[in-house]
C-alpha cells in the first residue's frame, strides 16, 4: 500500500475514534473516552509521518500538490469540527455534573442544619 492510501486509512480511523469519543461522552463512558483520546494521540503522530511520506510520494510522481493538499485540508477541517463538537459536549456534561454536585452539596448542608435544629438522634441512640 502506498503512503497516500495509508494516510487516508489513518484519517478514517481517526474520524471513527472521534465519533466513538462522541458516543462515550453521551453515554458517560469515561474509560472509553480515555481510550479513544489516547488512540487519537497515537494517530496524530502516525498521520504526521504519513503526510510527509505522501507528500514525497506526490512530488516524485509529479502530482498536483495543491490539489492533494486541499483534499487533506478538508479531512483535517472535518476532524477539527468533530473535535470542537466533542469539546462542547464534554463541557456541557461537566457543567451539568457540577450543577448536580452543587445541588447535592446544598441538600447535605440543609440536612445538617435540620439535624442541628431538631436535635438529631441516630439509630444507635447516641446524640450526634
Amino acid at each position: 500500500m502506498n503512503a497516500e492510501s495509508e494516510l487516508l486509512r489513518a484519517y478514517r480511523e481517526w474520524r471513527r475514534l472521534a465519533q466513538a469519543e462522541t458516543k462515550a461522552i453521551q453515554t458517560r463512558n469515561w474509560s472509553l473516552l480515555s481510550d479513544c483520546h489516547l488512540a487519537i494521540k497515537d494517530y496524530q503522530s502516525i498521520v504526521s509521518g504519513l503526510t510527509r511520506a505522501a507528500r514525497a510520494e506526490w512530488q516524485r510522481a509529479g502530482c498536483d500538490l495543491p490539489g492533494k493538499q486541499k483534499n487533506l485540508q478538508v479531512l483535517v477541517s472535518d476532524l477539527m469540527e468533530v473535535t470542537r463538537q466533542n469539546q462542547a459536549l464534554l463541557q456541557a456534561t461537566v457543567a451539568r455534573a457540577r450543577k448536580q454536585l452543587d445541588g447535592l452539596g446544598e441538600a447535605g448542608r440543609n440536612l445538617k442544619r435540620l439535624r442541628r435544629a431538631y436535635g438529631y438522634i441516630p439509630a444507635s441512640g447516641r446524640v450526634g
